[in-house]
Order: C-alpha cells, then structure tokens, then sequence
C-alpha cells in the first residue's frame, strides 16, 4: 500500500520535495503557512490542498514538515497533532538543531504518534530528483514505517538516537557555510590577482578539492546576475547560529564558525539577506580597501 502524505511548508526545498513525491506515486496533500504557494505547488504536481495542518495531517500515514526553524514547527506541529490519526509519523525535515528536535520528539510520543528528525542535505535540483542526503535520528522501527516516503526523498542515514539527525545536520551546514564563505574569500583574492572567478572553478574541478556542491553552486558563484536564488544568505546565517550554539555546547573556546557567523550578520546588516548565500562573495569585494591602502595603513 502506498502511504499517504502530508507535507507542511513549502518553501524552495519543499516544493520540490513534493514534486520528487508525487512523480514516485505517492498521494500528497500540502499546507503552507501562506495559500498561493500550496495552491502553486498543487498546480505543478497535483498535490491535494489544506487549509490547515490538522487537515494535512487527517488521512496521512507520514506528515512532512520542511519549515523554517524550531520555532515554526513546534507552532506547526499543534495542529498536525490535532489531525493525527493512530499510527501517523511526523518526519520532521528542518534545519532545527537537536534541542527543539527533542522537544517536538516528546510531544508526539504524548500524543501516540511516532517522530523522526531527519533534516536533508542538498540543492533544490537535488531534491527535485529524490537524490538528497538524509539524516534520521530516531528509533529504527519508526523510521522503517516511513521509509518508503524517506527512500523517495533521497538516501536515508540513521545516526543515531532522537536529536542525532537535527545535530548532524548542524554539523553538516557548519561544514557546507565555513566552506561556501572561505570559498567567496578565495574567488575575491584570486580575481585581485588576475584570476577570473570561472577559471579557479576550472582549476578546482580538476583538483582534489572538487566536490558535487561547487558542480552545481558555480553558476551561482560565477555568473549570480543571471542565477536563482537557491539558499538565501539570511537562513545560512541561522544556521550558522544554530553551529555557533553548538560550539559553545561542545566547550569550544575557538570557532572557525562563529567567525563565519560574524561575517554573515555583517553581509545581512549591509542589505543581502534576501541574496543566495554565493553573495559573499559580492560582499567580500565591496568591504574590500582600495588596492594599497592597507600598506599606508
């Protein structure tokens, strides 16, 4: 029996989480916080319509939540909760931290229903092929039971205990945001020196630094006049907070990601929150001192 799904919040990656969802044959139905994108989604993939999340939930096996922190889907998660058949299982798939996973691990357990938090890694054309990376934390037999749902979304990794998918998440955008700001540091000081952006990307693909992000990250990189908006620079900034915190837990005294935090929250308070998270690269070059003027200083 194909399960049944509902799916709140449907951002960029939700959208196309959906569509990877209903092109595999899965009967969908999806909320969002504001209609015209549910009413959107629905026309590109045929997906049901709610009005609310108690509604999304009434007849799903799995409910998928893809919203914006652990804020929203603790909110969110009352009313899906309010719906919630026996047997339902919330597969949480924000970017959270472990915390506010754990919190809403327990208010399901309350209610009877099963929760995984299994937050996803990858673009938005990765998740329109089902080809994410995703990290499930959680007891096995609650996994299992929304496997299918997970299996269509991309490749599931079980890390560990409830918490363990939504920390290694963090981990992970840690690693991906460091990574993406030392990248816009390093394609500013090469063009300084005479090496157009496009030709260091041909130089790392050649490389052993190459890796299937900077595949599909260069046009943003290389050519973001003409690109879309993929990761806007205000949520990697959140996540980057989320990492922040989680250095702090771990008794880090240093942080190569609470530096990071500091650059992006200089980037947002200069206006490019709104841009993808590739625009430090921008940012970068426009705090840049004229050439010289760090000698005379």
């Amino acid at each position: 029996m194909t399960l049944r799904v509902g799916f709140c919040g449907l951002g960029r990656m939700g959208t196309e989480m959906v569509t990877a969802l209903t092109r595999q044959g899965f009967a969908v139905t999806v909320w969002n916080r504001t209609a015209a994108r549910a009413l959107a989604a629905a026309d590109l993939t045929g997906a049901e319509v709610a009005d609310t999340p108690a509604l999304a939930a009434k007849n799903a096996d799995v409910v998928v939540t893809m919203l914006t922190d652990g804020d929203a889907v603790l909110r969110i998660l009352e009313g899906v909760l309010a719906g919630a058949r026996p047997g339902l299982v919330v597969v949480d798939c924000s970017t959270t931290g472990a915390d506010a996973a754990r919190q809403a691990a327990d208010r399901c357990l309350d209610a009877g229903v099963g929760f995984v938090d299994c937050p996803v890694s990858g673009s938005t054309v990765v998740a329109r092929e089902g080809k994410l990376g995703l990290m499930a934390g959680g007891d096995a037999a609650v996994i299992d039971r929304a496997r299918p749902v997970l299996d269509a979304l991309g490749t599931v990794v079980h890390v560990g205990p409830t918490g363990a998918g939504a920390a290694a998440k963090v981990a992970v955008n840690a690693l991906l945001h460091t990574f993406s700001t030392a990248l816009a540091e390093c394609l500013v000081t090469a063009r300084a020196a005479g090496v157009p952006p496009a030709a260091l990307f041909d130089v790392l693909a050649v490389g052993v630094l190459w890796n299937r992000f900077l595949d599909y990250k260069r046009p943003a990189f290389t050519d973001p006049d003409q690109t879309a908006v993929a990761f806007d620079l205000t949520t990697a900034t959140k996540d980057l907070g989320l990492a922040a915190r989680a250095a702090d837990d771990a008794g880090l005294r240093e942080s190569v990601v609470r530096r990071a935090l500091e650059l992006h929250r200089q980037a947002l308070d200069d206006g490019l929150g709104d841009r993808d998270m590739a625009a430090m690269t921008a940012w970068f070059a426009a705090v840049a001192e004229p050439a010289g003027e760090t000698e005379r200083n």
